[in-house]
């Protein structure tokens, strides 16, 4: 079957809550009743700060997604205007769709779209399954300065 991608759209909302529950599902994640609804009421709440894409079925199944959200910092003199960089939460691809270029696929589009709305960067933190499709499609360490603080961790 053919798979189209697109850029998300709010009527979007359930079916990147279908794939999140897949995906958590995957994981060895138990589901809950609600969840679906749960997320597509969170993702419309905060839409504005997202950017992402969704993969579907030419009888539109979908069957993977990115979603990126939009970080905006304050003007600084060393950079007017509005610097925006996009932290990638979730690149997905069904499983039963996995190994035919969805997701370099949709990785590209997030690419494209950030090199023509003059993005300074795009972070994600990678799993081990997904590596490589970062490292082909340009991904590397960020700089040494980026640290991380998680509370509750004692020192």
């Amino acid at each position: 079957m053919d798979v189209n991608l697109r850029p998300l759209e709010r009527d979007d909302a359930f079916a990147l809550g279908a794939l999140r529950l897949q995906q958590d599902r995957e994981l060895g994640r138990a589901s809950r009743d609600g969840f679906i609804v749960d997320y597509a009421d969170a993702f419309l709440e905060d839409f504005a700060a997202y950017r992402g894409w969704l993969a579907q079925e030419s009888d539109g199944r979908p069957v993977g997604c990115l979603l990126a959200l939009r970080v905006r910092k304050l003007p600084t003199l060393a950079r007017p205007g509005r610097a925006e960089w996009w932290y990638v939460q979730q690149v997905f691809v069904s499983v039963d769709r996995r190994r035919l270029g969805i997701g370099r696929r949709l990785v590209h589009a997030a690419q494209e779209a950030a090199e023509a709305e003059r993005i300074r960067w795009l972070r994600l933190n990678s799993s081990d399954a997904g590596r490589p499709l970062f490292d082909a499609t340009g991904f590397g360490d960020p700089v040494d300065r980026l640290r991380e603080w998680v509370p509750g961790q004692t020192v």
